[in-house]
Formats: C-alpha cells, structure tokens, sequence
C-alpha cells in the first residue's frame, strides 16, 4: 500500500522549514496557495486514460520533487520542502534516502531547469535503497495507517511510533548545512 503525502504533511514541513530557519539568517517568508498544493499532491498520481505515466514510486517521489521546486506551492523554502516531502514519502514507502552534501546544489539545478524528471531520477536511486527493513516498515506503516482511523481509539499506539514515522534525520540535515554556511562567514 502506497502511503501518500496530503496537503496537512506538505503544510507541516512547510511550517517545520519555516522554525528551523527562524532564527538564520536565511529566514523562510510565510505564505502558500493551497491550489498549488493541491497541484503538487495531485501531479505524481497522474492517471490519462488509465495509462499511468508515473508508475513506480521513484518516478512518483522525481515528480513530486520537481513540482514543488518549480510550481512554487510556497512563498519561500520550496526546494527544502522538497527535499523533506521526498524524504519522507520514501521513507514512508520502503526506501531509505541519504540526502547527500550536494542535495542543496541540485535542488537549485532543479529549478534552474538544468535536470530533468530522468535525471532526479537517477539522482534518487544513486541516493535511496530498498532493504528488506524498510520494506517492513512500510508495511508497519501502511498498518498504522489503517489503524489511525480515530473511531478505533488505537491513538496511544500511533502516538508511541511517532518517532519511527517522523525520524528526525533531514532535520539534521539542514541543521549541518545551517551551521556550514554560517561557518563560512
């Protein structure tokens, strides 16, 4: 079962962006347009006539990538957004993703226009790895989102998982690149 990003999860890391560079000098301007969202959930689960262009979840974690890059959902901190929207969405689907030293730079060649939907691609799976641990998780989280259903009263189970479904690696992430960039002047 395919775990999907909704408008509340983009809103959220938009808003946990927003605190992480708060007190930087690089502070994150607030604003989105929730049609663009919308845009941006919508577009990796293209279906034309029942020919699905995006088939697999590497084609639909580029797409989604790539859309929030380029169609602006929010007023600033869009390719960070990505960064942690497709962080995430593997995460939450089988897929360990290391975001590498140069995630900064290609998300900046992203909306530059100097890749394409093939070459985020490629940069995902030179990144990301599917192991059978992460497989499982996957299946533990497609389970909880089953059980999440409120009515269930099941709200202590998921509460106690929450740190296995919201790891906090890309936050360090931005935290080094925060550090690094101060650092450097």
């Amino acid at each position: 079962m395919e775990i999907w990003l909704d408008e509340n999860w983009l809103k959220a890391f938009y808003e946990a962006i927003v605190e992480v560079y708060k007190e930087t000098e690089d502070p994150i301007t607030v604003g989105y347009n929730k049609s663009m969202i919308q845009v941006c959930i919508e577009r990796p689960l293209t279906d034309i006539y029942s020919m699905i262009p995006f088939p697999h979840l590497l084609h639909k974690a580029s797409v989604l990538m790539e859309t929030i890059i380029n169609f602006h959902p929010f007023a600033d901190g869009n390719k960070r957004v990505a960064l942690l929207a497709t962080y995430y969405f593997l995460y939450w689907n089988g897929y360990d993703f290391t975001i590498p030293e140069n995630a900064a730079n290609f998300t900046i060649e992203i909306a530059e226009g100097k890749h394409t939907l093939n070459n985020i691609l490629v940069w995902l799976i030179e990144n990301g790895h599917s192991s059978t641990f992460s497989i499982l998780r996957n299946k533990l989280f497609a389970f909880c989102a089953l059980l999440s259903d409120e009515r269930l009263g099941l709200g202590m189970f998921i509460d106690a998982l929450m740190p296995y479904i919201i790891p906090i690696y890309p936050f360090t992430f931005f935290a080094t690149h925060i550090r690094r960039k101060k650092n450097h002047k």
